[in-house]
């Protein structure tokens, strides 16, 4: 069914190391390519049309396509698409940036996600000089040298050859929503944390809401340890509302780093917070012999087709937000229970977690549905198939996922609702009667 997408993939890994520019892309006996994407769905060079759940890495909120982005773009590109100094539109997102996020008192852009919590990370250490940065197993960051470590299971040291380990590196792992174990490694470096960074919701670690006490007790060791606490919302940054997930909290970060949806569909990273944290950066306040925290930007930084996306994106997300949000809340909540349903009527346990528009599908290994941390995943689910198994058969049936499960946007209906809930039955019915490898 996709002959061009595999012709294309024979072609690639004579090219690339594994045929692919980021890792997640290869699955199955070849990735999907996609010739063009349209609304809620994706088109393969064959002409195949899959419902979308990937979205862009869950930046695509409004769908692909949206009107007032591509015309934002095109205006962009008639006036100039780069330039290498500020613009209008870069002051203007900022202050954008801070009405809806006033903990970003100040604020840097860069590229990436993985840029953006590179600098938070220095930033930490350089406010505070101190070495140590706590961050949550199973959390990802990025592929930054600071921060790849302990993502997948069993959860101890770097994430690949070519990475010092941990300790080397001044970073040492908390477990998420477990205050006594995070406690005990808070006490093994006191007087030395730089900072804390955490995901109010984890992402690629499993969709997995923090406990409003444990960001509390987060900020409560930062305050009497003197550190920075960073919260990574480049997938929650206006995903649930026009603002950032702590908002919903009422745990206020230090710092702040902002991607993906802020972006409307162009690369972007944004880190700030505190005016006294990212004065550390500012070359306008060093005084000799002290220099200035190196945080860059890169050739692209505040690129101009970006900054009008992003711009019109905000907009359209701030104009809509009354309506926009609590709809799709709605429509993840719906889906979520709908697939638990589904998957229970195929005699398949299984747990979807998440929140609002994000969803996430676990198999488990028996009916114990406490899922609370990554820890808990690697006990009680099969935590591969959702990425093998699961992903193949629901692209058979007509969905294209990662992780098995993914992000609603506007252009997800109530049309594309009911054919999700048909393509995760038969899903479920493919494993129930195929079986699956119980890693």
């Amino acid at each position: 069914l996709t002959p061009r997408s595999a012709a294309l993939d024979r072609r690639a890994r004579d090219l690339m190391p594994g045929g692919i520019s980021h890792n997640l892309r290869r699955f199955g006996p070849h990735p999907l390519y996609a010739a063009r994407a349209e609304g809620a769905r994706v088109f393969d060079p064959d002409g195949n049309a899959y419902l979308d759940l990937w979205m862009g890495h869950y930046a695509m909120i409004l769908g692909h396509g949206f009107g007032p982005v591509r015309r934002a773009v095109e205006e962009a590109v008639a006036r100039g698409w780069h330039v290498g100094m500020p613009v209008e539109a870069e002051v203007k997102l900022a202050e954008r940036l801070r009405a809806a996020v006033p903990a970003m008192e100040r604020m840097r852009f860069c590229t990436s996600g993985t840029e953006a919590t590179m600098y938070a990370v220095r930033l930490a250490r350089g406010f505070t000089r101190k070495p140590w940065v706590l961050k949550a197993a199973g959390g990802w960051h990025g592929a930054s040298t600071d921060l790849s470590f302990a993502v997948k299971p069993p959860f101890r040291g770097a994430e690949g050859p070519g990475l010092l380990p941990p300790r080397e590196q001044g970073v040492d792992l908390i477990a998420f929503n477990d205050p006594e174990a995070t406690l005990r490694v808070v006490e093994a470096h006191r007087g030395e944390i730089a900072g804390i960074i955490v995901e109010p919701m984890l992402g690629a670690g499993g969709f997995l809401p923090a406990d409003p006490a444990y960001l509390r007790l987060l900020r409560e060791i930062c305050d009497r340890e003197g550190a920075v606490l960073i919260f990574d919302e480049i997938i929650t940054g206006f995903r649930f509302r026009y603002g950032t997930l702590a908002d919903d909290y009422g745990v206020r970060p230090d710092l702040t780093t902002l991607g993906k949806i802020v972006g409307g569909g162009f690369p972007i990273g944004v880190y700030g917070g505190r005016r006294e944290v990212m004065d550390a950066a500012d070359p306008l306040q060093a005084r000799a012999p002290d220099r200035p925290v190196l945080v860059g930007g890169g050739t692209f930084s505040c690129h101009p087709v970006t900054l009008a996306a992003a711009l019109a994106t905000l907009e359209a997300l701030e104009r809509a937000a009354p309506e926009l949000y609590p709809a799709l809340a709605d429509r993840g909540a719906r889906l979520r229970r709908g697939i638990e349903a589904r998957f229970a009527a195929a005699g398949v346990p299984a747990a979807c977690t998440g929140r609002g528009s994000l969803f996430m599908t676990h198999l488990l290994r028996a009916e114990d549905r406490d899922l609370r941390s990554p820890a808990d995943l690697a006990a009680k689910t099969f935590a591969a198939v959702k990425d093998r198994e699961l992903r193949l058969a629901l692209l058979t049936h007509g969905v294209f996922a990662v992780h098995g499960g993914g992000a609603l946007s506007t252009a997800h209906g109530e049309p594309e609702l009911a054919q999700l809930l048909d393509a995760y039955a038969r899903a479920a019915e493919d494993l129930a009667r195929e079986g699956f490898e119980r890693e």
